[in-house]
């Protein structure tokens, strides 16, 4: 019963016997005024206002007995006595103080908010009158929440403490008590399935040495609410159509630390799909909406695949407009013969349109940046479809937090939205100097200014210098996602680098390279573009007193070179994020050209995927693969080996020293190859107890190698490992920190457990 309605019933008994006691002595007279006493807080107009009776009204005993019961029933006052002085009626008032504070103590398990909103549904919040009676109750729904939780033993007291001007403080101390755990669930009139095959279908388990760390032995009734209908479903989906639940019963032992469940079920006989039929405005032909019909005759009965059909021709009719359609499945059953019949009714209802869609919380970014990537159109029809890819796209940009599309209808029109796009910018500009490190690099000196959101036109520009012991560099970049209306982009960059590989324990050998270019993505369709560039380097190589003796003969003959370099990739990309994906796939075919009249003329090509699987609870299964491959148009010569590829670090192969994989020159270090073989399978999981969207965790295992020119690409000739790791996309730039141990390492090779570095990420 709802604490007010109570609250009204408790008072309203109570003014009857007051009733008795007060007002049985007052005799009849025409009330020439009124006059309030005892009133502290609540003004005399507010009881005027209350009062059935006014100046001018005859009073008698009726009067009296409705005055007196109206006045309780308003809950400001714990007593209410009425008297006459000549031809005043006199209303004596005992007003309830208010609530100045309530304090929680003891609470470990909930936080205040969760018990102050148990609370504010009896009206018992600071401010308001306080109330014995609606204090008792708030005590018991409070003993409530930490029952539904499995905390029995759980006491809760109140301490009062009267203040000066008729207020109160409330004190509630809470002693929670254990958890209690589950000793044993039993089920009771299963016959098809074994005990354990249903349990394993439960999220509650019993205690165990497995179960230890965990708290699915804990007993919760929101949890075990969830178990039941998880069984329904089970059985349902195996065709057991009528099986219910026939009680529940739930035993705590006297020390109130441990539950027996027990779960009495009734499993009736398995039914058969019969037939079905579609019926009603079939808006989209009949052969259309067949093959989304998932049930078929002489198939067991399952309600998956009767909701799954129920959504997938619902979704065809939202794409034809039809957002609000009802599909109502009706089912005819035959228990003679244990069948069930389907008779799919469609009501497609009216088209809705969209008739504006508005966009909040922009401050920087311009409408314009944000409408060309919607996919929902204002005049068009509403799709739920389009609409949730147009906020996969705003996810995309970067430029924002949070993205939410929101319909509200149209006053007066039963075929119309308006949609509310809500957006929480992040900042997209840095000035970044600083020192950092990275596992691949060493120690860096870095300075950049970056603006992936330039004067909010979506235009993005980038400005950065490092300097460590392997690399100096300088780059430029510039790119207006939409150089044309229809959405080809346009970028530019220029760059000086230098490069000592020595320094990073690989072939000695020094490049500088002074070059720029310009790209251009088309795309193609809603997930594939296409991509080309042109670019021009000049590239010098340098000697050092130790470069192996095979390179040395090539840098001697070409010390000086100017690369004409064309590029393109055909790309195709359904994830929806670019940061920390959950689903889609990603894959991609890149090469690089050196244009006959270059110096050096050579190409590679790379072919790349990864595909997000989403699992439950935020997990995402992973798996992905990169191939690559390079050689110069004259067999002879090979790719240039300052093009070589190379594999082992954070970014590929995890355990391995950085560039540690694949040849290696007459001085036994790492020469790189022509061909490469990367792998990766990873369960990415979110930070335990944290929501935050910017970090998550790896459990992975890597694979890969580099084969030189003359070699056979061997796949038993691979490295493995596996380890755990952990992504950030901190204040200083993504950070990727992980721990792991090679699988199959031979002699020779270098392992490095723990590795990190900030400016890249790896999953």
């Amino acid at each position: 019963m709802p604490y007010k309605k109570l609250l009204r019933n408790v008072a309203f008994v109570f003014c009857i016997v007051v009733t008795g006691v007060h007002a049985q002595t007052i005799e009849s007279f025409v009330i020439a005024d009124i006059r309030v006493e005892g009133l502290q807080r609540i003004s005399a107009g507010t009881v005027f206002n209350y009062m059935p009776v006014k100046v001018g009204d005859e009073f008698d005993e009726t009067a009296s007995a409705e005055s007196i019961r109206t006045l309780f029933q308003t809950g400001f006052f714990r007593d209410v006595r009425l008297s006459r002085t000549g031809r005043t009626l006199v209303v004596q008032v005992d007003e309830f103080p208010t609530i100045f504070s309530i304090q929680f103590t003891g609470n470990e398990g909930i936080e205040d908010d969760a018990l102050r909103d148990a609370m504010s549904q009896a009206d018992f919040i600071e401010g308001r009158v306080f109330n014995p009676t609606v204090l008792d109750q708030v005590v018991q729904e409070l003993k409530n929440q930490y029952l539904s939780r499995g905390k029995y033993a759980a006491e809760v007291e109140t301490d009062v403490q009267d203040l000066a001007r008729n207020r109160v403080a409330v004190n509630i101390n809470v002693r929670e008590g254990d958890t209690a755990t589950i000793k044993k669930i039993s089920i009771v009139g299963n016959e098809s399935f074994s005990d354990k095959e249903l349990l394993d279908e439960f999220e509650s388990k019993t205690s165990s040495m497995l179960n230890f760390f965990s708290k699915k032995n804990q007993y919760s009734k929101e949890t075990v609410s969830s178990d039941l209908e998880i069984l329904t479903s089970f059985y349902q989906d195996q065709g057991f159509l009528k099986f219910r639940i026939d009680s529940t019963q739930v035993s705590i032992t006297p020390d109130r630390e441990n539950i027996y469940l027990t779960v009495n079920v009734v499993e009736g006989q398995q039914y058969r799909i019969s037939q079905f039929k579609l019926t009603g405005r079939l808006i989209v032909p009949e052969e259309d909406l067949l093959p989304l019909v998932y049930i078929a005759p002489g198939e067991l009965y399952s309600r998956a695949l009767v909701d799954g059909t129920v959504e997938l021709l619902n979704n065809r009719l939202a794409a034809e407009g039809y957002s609000f359609a009802e599909v109502n499945p009706v089912p005819e059953i035959d228990d003679d013969s244990n069948t069930v019949s389907f008779t799919i009714n469609v009501n497609p209802g009216r088209r809705v349109y969209v008739r504006r869609i508005e966009i909040i919380g922009n401050n920087t970014s311009r409408d314009e940046v944000i409408r060309r990537e919607l996919r929902q159109l204002e005049g068009g029809w509403y799709s739920p479809a389009l609409v949730q890819r147009s906020k996969i796209r705003l996810q995309r940009l970067g430029f924002f937090d949070e993205v939410e599309i929101e319909n509200e209808p149209v006053p007066g029109s039963s075929d119309q939205v308006d949609l509310i796009v809500s957006l929480t910018e992040r900042s997209t500009g840095s000035f970044l100097v600083g020192v950092g490190f990275s596992g691949d690099d060493g120690i860096l000196l870095q300075s950049s200014i970056t603006q992936a959101n330039l004067f909010g036109s979506g235009k993005q520009l980038s400005i950065g210098a490092d300097r460590s012991s392997i690399v100096q560099s300088v780059n430029l970049q510039y790119t207006n996602p939409y150089a044309t209306d229809s959405g080809v982009s346009r970028g530019f960059n220029a760059t000086y680098q230098r490069i000592d590989s020595w320094a990073a324990q690989t072939a000695a050998y020094i490049t500088s390279t002074v070059g720029g270019g310009v790209n251009y993505l088309f795309p193609l369709s809603e997930f594939m573009s296409f991509s080309a560039g042109a670019s021009y380097d000049k590239i010098d190589l340098e000697s050092t007193q130790y470069t192996p003796p095979e390179l040395i003969n090539f840098i001697d003959g070409n010390p000086n070179n100017n690369i004409y370099k064309f590029t393109s990739a055909l790309a195709y990309d359904t994830r929806d994020s670019l940061l920390y994906a959950t689903r889609g796939l990603s894959m991609s075919l890149n090469m690089e050209i050196a244009a006959p009249g270059s110096d050096l003329e050579y190409y590679k090509a790379n072919a790349r995927a990864s595909w997000y699987i989403p699992l439950i609870r935020d997990f995402v299964f992973k798996v992905s693969a990169d191939l690559g491959y390079g050689d110069s148009y004259n067999g002879d010569v090979g790719l240039p080996f300052f093009k070589n590829y190379y594999a082992g670090g954070v970014t590929s192969v995890r355990g391995y020293e950085v560039r540690s994989l694949g040849p290696r020159d007459s001085r036994f270090f790492p020469l790189g190859g022509a061909a490469r073989v990367l792998t990766n399978a990873s369960l990415l999981l979110p930070i335990p107890g944290s929501a935050a969207k910017d970090k998550r965790l790896a459990l992975f295992i890597d694979g890969g190698q580099v084969y030189g020119p003359n070699q056979t690409i061997e796949l038993s000739e691979m490295r493995f490992s596996a380890g755990i790791g952990f992504n950030w996309l901190s204040p200083m730039g993504p950070l990727a920190i992980s721990y792991a141990k090679p699988l199959n390492s031979k002699i020779g090779d270098e392992t490095e457990s723990i590795q990190f570095s900030i400016g890249r990420m790896f999953e």
